[in-house]
């Protein structure tokens, strides 16, 4: 073998190791194409799942402060879920206002909900607070 032979050979092997690598960093991208996260929550091909913050303070009160990707439900006011920013997923239910028990309509039948309630909505659901103002984080 001469020195060009070796050399050919030698660019072959590498011309196949960066395919192969090119190959694996897209297949990456394109499993995470769908996947967009904003601060504790994961978007994953339109539903959204959550993680709950800190929303007690160190005397167990009740202290709700807004992050990105919260949602205000206003008293009375009705959301359908999928239309409005309301993306169907698990949410966890804070009182927007201190209390410590709320009433909510969703699906047309009301029930009472604590603070720090979880609540999975699905799509074309709808919701609206009946007593206080919520925030579905």
């Amino acid at each position: 073998m001469t020195t060009v032979e070796i050399a050919l050979i030698f660019s072959g092997v590498i011309n196949v190791v960066l395919a192969i690598a090119l190959i694996v960093v897209i297949a990456r991208k394109a499993k995470n194409k769908n996947k967009t996260q904003v601060d504790k929550i994961d978007v994953i091909d339109g539903v959204r799942y959550t993680k709950s913050a800190q929303t007690l303070d160190e005397k167990g009160a009740t202290m709700v402060t807004l992050n990105k990707g919260d949602v205000i439900l206003e008293r009375g006011k009705i959301y359908t879920v999928g239309k409005g920013g309301l993306l169907p997923g698990k949410y966890t239910i804070l009182s927007g206002d201190g209390a410590k028990t709320f009433n909510m309509r969703v699906g047309g039948i009301v029930k009472e909900y604590s603070h720090l309630s979880n609540i999975v909505l699905a799509e074309g659901e709808k919701i609206s607070a009946v007593s206080h103002n919520v925030v579905l984080r």
